[in-house]
C-alpha cells in the first residue's frame, strides 16, 4: 500500500536504521531487546512504530538519540553516519517533561537556547507557535497550573522549536485520557501538515498509528525485528471520521489481529523463561 502524500518514496532519506541490535545484562548472560532492525524515515514523512510492550521501541529512539550506542548496525542522519552521537535529534519524551521552576514560555524556547539562538527573534516564534497551539495567555504560567493537554503541547511547542529536523515522540499521548487524546490527535495532525517535519512516532495505539501516519513499522516482541512496513493508503489531509469507513477498519483488524499474534508469543516466550 502506497500512502497518498506526505513524505514519498522521491523523497530523500532523513533517518536510516540499518540492522541496529541491542542487548543488555551482562556479556555472560545477555539480555537480546532489539535484535537487527532496519527502517527508515524520509524528508517530511510521518512514520510510526508499534509493537508489543517490551520491544523495545523506547530504547531504538535511545539508540537514534544517541544516549545508548548499538551492539551491531548504523544509524545514519541525511546520509551521515551519527552512531552514538548525541544532539541531533527534536525529543518529546511520554511525560511533558517541562522544568518546574521555568514558565511555559521559558521552557518552550529552552532547547533553541541552550543552541545559543537569538533570545529575541526565539521568543517572538515561540509566542506564535503556543498562540497556535491554543497557550496565549499562559506565556508566564508555571506547569502545574496547566491540564496534561496543555502540558503536552508545550512539550510539542518545544521540541518544534528544536533546531533539529527529525522529530522523535515518545508516546506522547499516552498519559492522557480519552477525549484528551483524541484532541491532540487532531492538533498534531493539524500542525504536522503546517510544518511537515520528518516524525518518528512511537506508539502502542494501532488506531493513532493509522490515523496520523504515512507509514507504521510492526515489531516483533523482544528482540524485536520488523514484522510488517504498511504504507497507509489514506489521502491527506485526514480527520477523524475516517476511522470509521471500511477501509480504515479493515486495516484497523489485519494490525490488531498480527499485535495479537505476537504478544501470545511474548506471554509464551516468558512463561517457557
Amino acid at each position: 500500500m502506497r500512502a497518498a502524500s506526505g513524505g514519498g518514496h522521491d523523497s530523500p532519506v532523513k533517518l536510516a536504521l540499518s540492522g541496529v541490535s541491542k542487548s543488555f545484562g551482562s556479556r555472560r548472560k545477555p539480555l537480546p531487546v532489539i535484535g537487527g532492525v532496519s527502517l527508515e524515515v524520509r524528508e517530511g514523512e510521518f512514520v510510526s512504530l508499534i509493537g508489543p510492550s517490551g520491544s523495545g521501541k523506547s530504547t531504538l529512539f535511545h539508540l537514534i538519540g544517541g544516549l545508548l550506542r548499538p551492539d551491531a548496525g548504523e544509524i545514519a542522519l541525511d546520509g551521515r553516519v551519527i552512531t552514538g552521537e548525541r544532539g541531533h535529534i527534536a525529543y518529546m519524551p511520554q511525560q511533558p517533561a517541562l522544568l518546574p521552576w521555568r514558565t511555559i514560555e521559558s521552557n518552550v524556547i529552552l532547547d533553541r537556547e541552550i543552541n545559543g539562538a537569538s533570545r529575541r527573534e526565539t521568543l517572538e516564534e515561540a509566542r506564535r507557535w503556543m498562540a497556535r497551539a491554543g497557550l496565549a495567555g499562559f506565556e508566564q504560567a508555571y506547569p502545574h497550573m496547566l491540564s496534561g493537554g496543555m502540558q503536552q503541547r508545550a512539550a510539542f511547542v518545544r521540541a518544534l522549536l528544536s533546531p533539529h529536523e527529525l522529530m522523535c515522540l515518545d508516546e506522547p499521548f499516552s498519559a492522557l485520557d480519552a477525549f484528551t487524546r483524541s484532541e491532540m490527535q487532531a492538533w498534531l495532525l493539524d500542525i504536522w501538515e503546517e510544518t511537515r517535519r520528518s516524525v518518528l512516532f512511537v506508539t502502542h495505539h494501532i488506531e493513532e498509528a493509522l490515523l496520523l501516519s504515512d507509514t507504521i513499522y510492526v515489531l516483533s516482541g523482544r528482540p524485536s525485528a520488523v514484522l510488517r512496513r504498511i504504507e497507509v493508503p489514506f489521502p491527506r489531509p485526514r480527520r477523524e471520521e475516517i476511522a470509521e469507513t471500511p477501509e480504515f477498519l479493515a486495516l484497523r483488524r489485519e494490525l490488531t489481529g498480527l499485535m495479537k499474534e505476537e504478544q501470545r508469543k511474548s506471554r509464551d516466550a516468558a512463561a517457557r523463561g
